[in-house]
């Protein structure tokens, strides 16, 4: 699992990223053999904290791993009465893992929700359950206070040796670099200037940038398939898939 503060900086980098206008389209679930990852960003309101759990929930009816719940101490009662709402669908499951994080954010942001697909960030329009899109307009307009993640992925043991950086930009993926242990820096251009990357034998990172807060720099390294860095000003992302 990941720890809070490398949570709590992909949470606020990936609504970066939804700002920014990467919404790549499909309709997606929470069935075997997909990774789905809900960011919200919430008021701090416990009635919010736990429509955002029940409308994950509510995506796919499928079961479900037993959740692993890490959340706040002011957080945890909420976050853990909607996930017993689902108590009657999790089962033992050796492939996937379901896990839910809480906490308060260190800066306030615009509230909203932000889902993906394997790593890609999905159009509220058509990826969007309902209850997802019921739950977005409640936030339009707010500020956030606290940031909520729900993950349903494969178990790290089952992602593979083989994995690559892939870079994308607002013209579509630009590179494929293999995480084979090489190390190897370049560069890329986006509206707000220069962004320098580094992959090396511990995972990728973003080494130099010319936009304005850098954000992307101080998010550190990312290793694993399904691990971002959003850049918002250069209309940049950083991504870990398997090869």
């Amino acid at each position: 699992m990941l720890n809070r503060r490398s949570f709590l900086m992909t949470a606020v980098l990936g609504g970066a990223a939804f700002g920014a206008g990467f919404k790549l389209g499909g309709r997606t679930g929470a069935g075997a053999g997909r990774r789905v990852v809900l960011h919200g960003f919430l008021p701090a309101d416990e009635v919010l904290v736990r429509d955002a759990l029940a409308a994950f929930l509510a995506l796919d009816g499928s079961r479900l791993p037993a959740p692993v719940l890490d959340a706040a101490p002011a957080w945890r009662a909420a976050a853990a009465s909607a996930l017993r709402a689902g108590a009657d669908r999790y089962t033992r499951d050796e492939r996937r893992m379901f896990t839910v994080q809480v906490a308060s954010l260190p800066n306030r942001l615009p509230a909203d929700l932000m889902l993906q697909q394997g790593g890609l960030v999905l159009d509220p329009a058509s990826g969007f359950g309902a209850r997802l899109l019921q739950l977005r307009a409640k936030l339009q307009g707010r500020e956030a206070a606290v940031a909520v993640s729900c993950r349903l992925e494969d178990r790290p043991d089952r992602f593979g040796r083989g994995r690559v950086l892939v870079v994308e930009t607002e013209r579509g993926v630009q590179d494929r670099v293999a995480l084979d242990g090489r190390s190897h820096r370049f560069e890329r251009s986006g509206p707000a200037g220069r962004t320098a990357i580094v992959v090396d034998g511990h995972g990728a990172r973003v080494a130099a940038a010319s936009c304005r807060h850098a954000t992307c720099r101080r998010q550190g390294i990312i290793a694993q398939p399904g691990e971002l860095i959003a850049c918002a000003p250069n209309r940049l992302i950083l991504r870990i898939e398997t090869a």
